[in-house]
């Protein structure tokens, strides 16, 4: 890419004007157009608290675009050669059957429920999404336009190859003029890197088309919008020829695509008023707001989304990506932005991508789910980033005084508050006890008092804080902190305090980073929030595909399945050499035992106990699961053994009541989380123990 900034810029502005669309339009998604209009008006801000809802929550477009982004990032080739067979294995990998990512409606009734359950049974994509499979009506609702932004935004004035790589994402569940809209868009999306004229989008984007149904819409909102502006009398015309009841299903994409068409073009250049009349039209209103705000994202810029209206401030740039990798459950645009620029540089060979800190604040005015912290009382003027005053220097703005000290946080795990609607949050923390953590600031004017600190769920899921040493910056200064050990709590947020020694000044944070597995983390004892009767956090904070996964009256976690490869899964991409244990009661069962470097539901090494006299190491890619050794081990059922998994490089070992008994090496998997897997039956673990092996010889 000849202007590497200007492209990662505007792949920013396409994630954060999705993510905007999405929590924009999210509180009336299903709201009947009267009813909108009889409440708001127009829908000039966020309604969610009107509504009395979250305004983070767990939601199919954000998490099904960022899930589906996975299949790039485990293709073996150059990701411009993807196929649909590929995105389905992506969908097997990484999607929690009746929990996460879409609405799980039924066969027949559910676009992406059936086509899942099309690919379970043994049918490849794309004939999992054809018509000749699932019939018209569900092949032409509007999910594969929902799904697909993240394609378009790595190939920049590319748009055969977005339209490519878009056609191959959305044939897993999707076809007809569903997958040709989503091209449509794509195409759009691709070429508005480099032309910001809507109409000439337009154009490209219907010039690659052969769909006449297509061709005719985009035809008939063009010809509308130049007889009228008037928002109101097109929303009625669109009523009167593209309503839902002319097609058939819960959710067609004629009527959202001649929509989001409409609310373009009425909106000309501003991002504010084309995102208002779009979601103030009804339909399917997060979706619609998700596709019209990347595309004007790209071609307006991230400046657009201020000029009017502060769509940026409320959404902080975080939001959920809900799926089976539960470690990348809470994200923000930045990250994202990151993993997008990393696959277009391997489809282009370009360098435009580089490693960053876990919070870097390298996009323009990026907080990365930053806020002033509410346990503290202070002023709520909008967290400011350093380079939207100073190019290139990076970091968030703390204003301080010597009278009062101030406190920014940001989660890394996700909220029991944000908790609402349809799609469940499951997830696991970023950041766990033991892990050290870097802190780099840089005081402005006078010295500045920091405290870093983190605030955990306690047993009862009520929050608890602790802080680290205080400390003063003067000019730049990086430091560290090692998280206290807290019997194995899970952190929700980390943040920093600051206040000034003598008069007023600034403390910029330029960064927080950390890496690896935690040094020493220890879940251990009764899981039950004895309040509420329920699974704690520390449960909570495992991703399961398991049918039941939950405390045990006399163990700590309890795994149970009728299928194989039930899994219960912690931890993130970013731990690499550790060792997992824990002491194993195997009940009944075809395979039983812990898992290491896991990665979604079929990428991970486990140490398994079989047929009662067996000990394996395995390791799980896909549909292949290869035995990489394998002993005698006579094992009774429901007594306890001390199992351990131990993982450093390519070198697998694994332990039975501290005696090393069987060992392999294996290059697949690099790093990623651990946890629990069972075939066809139960199993109960206590003590689970996870070790850093970074500084540990072999």
């Amino acid at each position: 890419m000849k202007n590497a900034k200007e492209y990662t810029e505007k792949v920013y502005a396409g994630v954060s004007g999705k993510i905007i669309g999405v929590f924009y339009g999210r509180p009336i998604e299903g709201w009947p157009y009267e009813k909108i209009r009889e409440k708001f008006d127009m829908v000039d801000y966020y309604v969610n608290q009107e509504v009395g809802v979250p305004l983070h929550v767990g939601d199919d477009d954000l998490a099904g675009t960022f899930t589906f982004l996975n299949a790039a990032e485990d293709f073996q080739g150059n990701p411009a050669q993807l196929k649909s067979e590929d995105f389905g294995r992506t969908w097997m990998d990484y999607i929690i059957e009746n929990k996460t990512i879409f609405w799980w409606g039924g066969l027949g009734r559910s676009t992406e429920h059936t086509a899942y359950l099309r690919l379970k049974s043994g049918i490849l994509a794309p004939k999992s999404g054809a018509i000749e499979t699932n019939g018209q009506s569900v092949a032409e609702q509007i999910g594969a336009q929902i799904f697909m932004d993240a394609y378009p935004m790595m190939c920049p004035k590319d748009p055969e190859k977005a339209r490519y790589l878009v056609k191959q994402c959305a044939s897993v569940s999707h076809d007809g003029i569903a997958v040709e809209s989503a091209c449509l868009i794509a195409a759009m999306e691709a070429m508005a890197f480099g032309e910001r004229d809507l109409y000439k989008l337009i154009d490209i984007g219907t010039g690659f088309s052969k769909d006449t149904r297509l061709l005719k819409i985009v035809d008939s909102v063009r010809n509308e919008t130049e007889k009228t502006k008037d928002f109101r009398t097109v929303r009625d015309w669109l009523e009167e020829n593209y309503s839902y009841r002319f097609f058939p299903g819960n959710c067609h994409v004629i009527p959202n695509l001649a929509l989001i068409l409409a609310s373009l073009i009425l909106g000309g250049d501003s991002f504010r008023e084309a995102m208002r009349i779009c979601v103030s039209s009804g339909w399917d209103t997060d979706c619609n707001g998700a596709n019209l705000g990347c595309l004007n994202g790209i071609r307006l810029g991230i400046d657009s989304m201020r000029e009017d209206f502060d769509f940026r401030t409320p959404v902080a740039d975080r939001f959920y990506n809900i799926s089976a990798n539960g470690g990348g459950c809470v994200t923000d645009a930045v990250r994202e932005t990151e993993r997008i620029l990393k696959q277009h540089d391997r489809i282009y060979n370009d360098t435009t991508w580089q490693k960053n800190p876990r919070f870097s604040f390298s996009m323009p005015g990026s907080v990365q789910g930053f806020e002033w912290d509410r346990n503290w009382k202070q002023q709520k003027n909008r967290i400011r980033n350093q380079n939207e005053s100073i190019p290139f220097e990076n970091g968030l703005v703390i204003p301080v005084n010597e009278k009062e000290e101030k406190a920014v946080s940001t989660l890394t795990m996700w909220d029991i508050a944000d908790i609402s609607g349809g799609y469940q949050l499951i997830g696991s923390p970023i950041l766990y006890s033991t892990q050290t953590v870097e802190y780099v600031c840089e005081a402005l004017n006078t010295s500045v008092l920091v405290r870093p600190y983190v605030i955990f769920y306690d047993y009862s899921d009520q929050e608890q804080i602790v802080f680290g040493e205080k400390r003063t910056v003067k000019g730049k200064k990086s430091f560290f902190w090692k998280i206290p050990e807290n019997s194995g709590l899970m952190i929700k947020r980390i943040g920093i305090t600051a206040q000034a020694e003598t008069g007023i000044g600034e403390l910029v944070l330029k960064s927080i980073d950390w890496d690896g597995a935690p040094e020493k983390l220890q879940i251990s004892g009764s899981l039950r929030n004895y309040d509420l009767g329920t699974p704690n956090m520390q449960i909570r904070a495992f991703t399961s595909s398991a049918e039941q996964f939950s405390f045990d009256a006399k163990r700590t976690f309890t795994v149970s399945h009728t299928e194989e490869n039930g899994l219960a899964m912690i931890g993130t991409e970013a731990w690499k050499d550790y060792s997992v244990e824990c002491t194993l009661t195997p009940g009944i069962h075809d395979c039983c035992g812990i898992i290491a470097r896991v990665r979604g539901l079929r990428r991970y090494y486990g140490m398994v106990l079989q047929n009662e006299n067996e000990l394996h190491l395995i390791m799980r890619n896909g549909t292949q699961e290869k035995v990489l050794a394998r002993c005698a081990f006579e094992y009774e059922l429901d007594k306890d053994y001390r199992m351990k998994l131990w993982v450093k490089g390519d070198v697998i070992k694994g332990f039975v009541d501290g005696v090393e008994v069987i060992h392999a090496s294996d290059q697949t998997f690099k790093e990623g989380g651990c946890g629990f897997l069972i075939d066809r039956g139960t199993c109960m673990a206590d003590n689970l123990v996870i070790s850093d092996l970074s500084g540990e010889r072999e």
